[in-house]
């Protein structure tokens, strides 16, 4: 075999990592975890001790609020809220956001 038939392809760790992900399914279930991350670091720990549920699907993330003080005060947000959260993930992975 001649050296010069050999060819090697690097891949970084991101590109590896999100491959594995994509290839055993578990995308969805990260992006939940990150989603939620997002969530408390963003709105801060008096939000997070409030909030009951944090669902990502499709786009929409659904957050169960135990205050409904606090629901209809972030209601007025939503716009501001998502792009905190997306610049957070680095990502657009919430494109609507239900206060419940």
């Amino acid at each position: 075999m001649d050296k010069s038939d050999t060819t090697y392809t690097f891949t970084t760790i991101k590109d590896l990592m999100q491959k594995v992900l994509h290839e055993n399914k578990l995308e969805k279930g990260v992006n939940q975890l990150q989603v939620s991350e997002a969530w408390r670091h963003v709105m801060g720990e008096g939000v997070w001790t409030y909030t009951t549920a944090i669902k990502l699907n499709n786009g929409v993330l659904t957050i169960s609020l135990r205050s409904s003080t606090i629901r209809e005060e972030h209601s007025y947000r939503k716009d501001e809220i998502i792009k905190m959260l997306n610049a957070h993930l680095k990502k657009e992975l919430i494109k609507k956001i239900r206060l419940v």
